[in-house]
């Protein structure tokens, strides 16, 4: 009878032992993935990590923006002639949904406007991490280059995790009818960043748009003779993309004092200003006019302000490029 006793004791000895080994020991339970369905109201009173805007449109500030009521207000600044301006606020424009990192939970798509009347635009995914906390996946896309505006509304996630959206080579603002070309184009999260995986690559030309500037050297004056001083200015013109103007117009916005000397294309007269007719750059071009002028021998210091206008006349793709001024030097 003990022989037969030992092996059942021995078996209950071992079931025993087995049901007192810690829980650690057992798989662990797949953990799943935060939620990041982040709600509008939520966001519009958020703490949120805002990507650098784009350096060739409108500016504002980055990093961690507390949104109050859906915007982050912005302090006047004023920047040099031919700079991108600053907006008066970073607003949230609009939200949609989806899967774009395969966890096989939502993510939320944010575009962000930094404005004025117009202004810059990005797209931005956003989620949560493990605590709980809002963070940014990326920018997605931005109005920079080609790329001038982007449909508010128009973000969508396709069940592959791409975001598409509408984008354009123009910005319009307030009545302005100027036609824009739109295109549908597809951006994924490929290491760890967004990159464009379909649609076009390229805008075609708008032949009601352009992107023409105007730039300027000093004007410099030499000594004076029989009491004025006599200089010139470097105004040159460039062409990046969009129409090409077959002639510019150049306005010119004198300060007191500041006169025309030697020889001038036909002038046009203004009260507070002049301007000439001249040939444009050739496409993705430049080409330089000098321009001569007189002052009394005793002004000193000052600035001239130079503002080019397309022939036939075409809207700026970049507005702020068609200004620029002059310092006045001697």
């Amino acid at each position: 009878m003990d022989s037969l006793r030992a092996p059942r004791m021995l078996f209950a000895t071992l079931v025993i032992a087995a049901a007192s080994l810690p829980l650690a020991l057992s798989p662990p339970a797949a953990q799943a993935a935060p939620d990041g369905r982040i709600p509008l109201s939520v966001l519009r009173e958020a703490t949120l990590d805002v990507p650098a805007w784009p350096a060739d449109d409108v500016r504002g500030p980055s990093g961690r923006l507390r949104f109050h009521g859906g915007q982050v207000p912005i302090a006047p600044r004023t920047v040099p002639a031919g700079q991108p301006p600053y907006g008066d606020s970073v607003m949230i424009l609009s939200v949609a949904y989806g899967d774009v990192d395969h966890d096989g939970a939502d993510e939320t798509i944010v575009v962000l406007g930094c404005l004025i009347e117009g202004g810059s635009k990005q797209i931005v995914a956003y989620d949560r991490d493990a605590a709980g906390r809002i963070v940014s996946l990326g920018r997605v896309a931005a109005t920079t280059g080609e790329i001038r505006d982007i449909r508010d509304a128009s973000p969508r996630v396709g069940a592959d995790g791409v975001i598409t959206a509408l984008v354009a080579d123009y910005q319009r603002c307030c009545a302005d009818p100027t036609p824009q070309i739109w295109q549908t184009r597809g951006y994924a999260l490929r290491a760890d960043r967004f990159s464009q995986v379909s649609g076009p690559a390229r805008m075609p030309v708008n032949p009601h748009v352009t992107e023409t500037g105007v730039s300027t050297g000093p004007l410099t004056f030499g000594p004076a003779t029989g009491g004025y001083r006599y200089g010139s200015v470097d105004v040159t013109v460039t062409h990046r993309r969009g129409a090409v103007p077959r002639q510019v117009t150049l306005l010119f916005y004198p300060p007191d004092g500041l006169r025309r000397s030697g020889d001038w294309p036909k002038v046009t007269t203004e009260p507070d200003s002049f301007s000439v007719t001249v040939p444009g750059p050739a496409a993705g071009g430049s080409v330089t006019h000098r321009f001569a002028f007189r002052r009394p021998a005793g002004s000193s210091g000052g600035e001239l302000a130079v503002e080019v206008t397309t022939v036939p006349e075409s809207s700026p793709a970049v507005p702020w490029l068609t200004n620029a001024t002059a310092p006045i030097r001697g």
